[in-house]
C-alpha cells in the first residue's frame, strides 16, 4: 500500500496597490502578460513580498520595477486570503498615489485608468473581486462622510 499525501498548495503573500488618479477619480489596473499564470487577466498592480519586506515596501518596489512609478503607500484597504486550485494567496492591499513618473507597461501587456464601476467589465483574477467589493464599500463610506 502506498502512502500518498496530497501535494500542499504553494503559498504567496502579495503586496497590492490601488493606485489612484485623484484628479479623475480613477484607479490604475494592468493586464498580465499573455503567458504564465492567469495570462491576460487584469489586476491591481503589485507582487510577491520578499524576505523581511513589509507590504508597503513591496508595493513601492514592485510598482517601480513593473510600472516605472514611485508611489506613496497609504491606508490599508483589505487583506484577502484566497485559494486557487494549486495556490493559496494573501493579498495585502493599500491605497496609493503616484509621487513621480508616468505609468508604463514594463512587466505587463497594457495599463488602463478605470473607475471603480468600470472594474466589473474587466476579467480579474477571482481573488481581486474582494478588492473591488471593498473599494465599493469604501467609496460608499467616503461619500456618506462628505454629506
Amino acid at each position: 500500500m502506498t502512502n500518498t499525501m496530497p501535494n500542499p498548495k504553494k503559498y504567496r503573500c502579495i503586496g497590492v496597490g490601488v493606485v489612484w488618479d485623484c484628479d479623475r477619480h480613477k484607479i490604475l489596473i494592468d493586464r498580465r502578460l499573455p503567458e504564465g499564470e492567469l495570462a491576460g487577466y487584469w489586476e491591481f498592480p503589485g507582487g510577491k513580498i520578499e524576505g523581511s519586506e513589509t507590504a508597503a515596501e513591496c508595493i513601492r518596489r514592485e510598482l517601480q520595477e513593473e510600472l516605472a512609478i514611485a508611489v506613496e503607500v497609504g491606508d490599508h484597504l483589505i487583506t484577502v486570503d484566497f485559494e486557487y486550485e494549486t495556490l493559496r494567496v494573501s493579498l495585502i492591499v493599500h491605497h496609493c498615489t503616484i509621487t513621480s513618473g508616468e505609468p508604463q507597461a514594463i512587466a505587463c501587456s497594457e495599463i488602463h485608468w478605470v473607475t471603480v464601476e468600470q472594474l466589473d467589465s474587466y476579467q480579474l483574477p477571482a481573488a481581486n473581486y474582494e478588492i473591488v467589493r471593498a473599494l465599493k464599500e469604501w467609496l460608499g463610506n467616503e461619500t456618506q462622510e462628505k454629506i
